[in-house]
C-alpha cells in the first residue's frame, strides 16, 4: 500500500499537477500563463501535506525534522522546475500560434 501510494504522490506532484496546471491556463486565459507555477505550487504543497498528514506526520514533525524538511523542500524546487519548463514551453506555442494567425 505505501508503495502504490508512493508511486501515486509522484506522478500526481510530478506530471499531473503541473501539466494540468499549465493547460488548463493555456486553453482558458493565456494572459494570466505566468500563475500557472504558482498555483501548481500551492496545489502540490497543499496534496503533500494532505498525504503526510494521512500518513500520520504532523506539519510541526515535517518542519522540525531536517531530513523531511530537506526532502520536502527539494521535491517542492523539482516540481517548480518541473512546472516552469512547461509554462515556457507553453508560452513558446502560444507565440507560433498567434504568429500564425
Amino acid at each position: 500500500m505505501i508503495y502504490f501510494l508512493d508511486y501515486w504522490l509522484n506522478a500526481l506532484i510530478y506530471f499531473v499537477i503541473p501539466v494540468l496546471s499549465v493547460a488548463f491556463m493555456f486553453f482558458v486565459k493565456r494572459r494570466l500563463l505566468w500563475t500557472a507555477p504558482l498555483i501548481s505550487t500551492a496545489l502540490a504543497f497543499i496534496t503533500c501535506l494532505m498525504i503526510f498528514s494521512l500518513s500520520g506526520i504532523t506539519l510541526t514533525s515535517l518542519f522540525s525534522n531536517g531530513e523531511w524538511r530537506a526532502f520536502f523542500l527539494l521535491a517542492m524546487l523539482i516540481q517548480l522546475g518541473i512546472v516552469i519548463m512547461l509554462t515556457a514551453i507553453a508560452y513558446v506555442a502560444a507565440y507560433i500560434l498567434k504568429r500564425k494567425k
